[in-house]
């Protein structure tokens, strides 16, 4: 079983990467594609201005952060990159005065920060450039390391291009994404039948997000996805702190 934090570390993975992936295919195909921020009429509202390039820009690099995230393979460079990415989003949504959205990228934030906290080990080279430093990988990092990965990734892109010919063929090739990037992280061997649903659930999630305006109960079916993730994460963490304390008394044990 996982260690809690490498758990919660997939999830978070995914939640930011689904949120900034689908969020700038959603604003590269003017609101045809499923997401939970937006605003998908960003290019429109900065063409006015003479920005639609930088609208542009910021889809495109709102797709890539994602992209990385999702992978798992490039996972770390995904969410250092995103700091800036959310630092900005803040700064603007607060800066305009926008109710509400301010604290929701600064939860996105805290979480961004979460993961590198999580990986701190791996930046203690920057911190102290003068001594040596040995990271060792953690067992998370095997993840993604298959041809999976590399097949989620290039779907990514299969969308991104997707964006500007075809809605239809956009949709299609992210439920692409979403399933190869599931298959990486589920045949990666190190997880329980509990881990496995708290993972493929999200990916289920993501995938009634894309088509959610095909059905009208795609909704209620994403609501009680929430429910029944948040239901089985608590317990999942509860387990895994219980594993935690007997392994703590048992080494007591074997000490004394």
């Amino acid at each position: 079983m996982l260690k809690n934090q490498y758990l919660l570390m997939l999830l978070i993975r995914l939640f930011l990467g689904y949120i900034f992936f689908s969020a700038g295919i959603c604003k590269l195909t003017h609101g045809n594609f499923g997401q939970l921020i937006g605003p998908p009429w960003l290019e429109e509202a900065l063409a006015k201005h003479g920005l639609g390039l930088f609208a542009k820009v910021v889809a495109i690099s709102q797709v890539i952060c994602g992209t990385l995230l999702l992978s798992q393979r490039y996972s770390l460079l995904g969410a250092v990159m995103l700091v800036p990415m959310n630092i900005a989003i803040l700064a603007v949504t607060v800066s305009m005065d926008w109710q509400g959205t301010p604290y929701v990228n600064a939860v996105f934030l805290l979480l961004n920060l979460m993961l590198l906290g999580l990986e701190y080990r791996k930046f203690m080279f920057l911190l102290q450039p003068a001594r040596e430093h040995k990271t060792t990988p953690a067992i998370t990092d095997t993840i993604g390391q298959d041809n999976y990965s590399w097949m989620g990734i290039g779907f990514c892109v299969l969308t991104l291009l997707m964006t500007s010919m075809s809605y239809t063929l956009t949709n299609l090739a992210a439920l692409l994404t979403f399933i190869s990037f599931a298959v990486t992280i589920v045949r990666s061997g190190l997880l329980t039948k509990l881990d496995m649903a708290l993972i493929v659930l999200p990916f289920v999630a993501m995938i009634l997000l894309t088509f959610g305006d095909l059905h009208t109960q795609m909704r209620n079916a994403l609501l009680a996805i929430v429910g029944i993730e948040a239901v089985l994460l608590t317990y999942r963490i509860y387990l895994g702190s219980r594993g935690k304390a007997s392994s703590a008394v048992a080494s007591t044990a074997a000490i004394n």
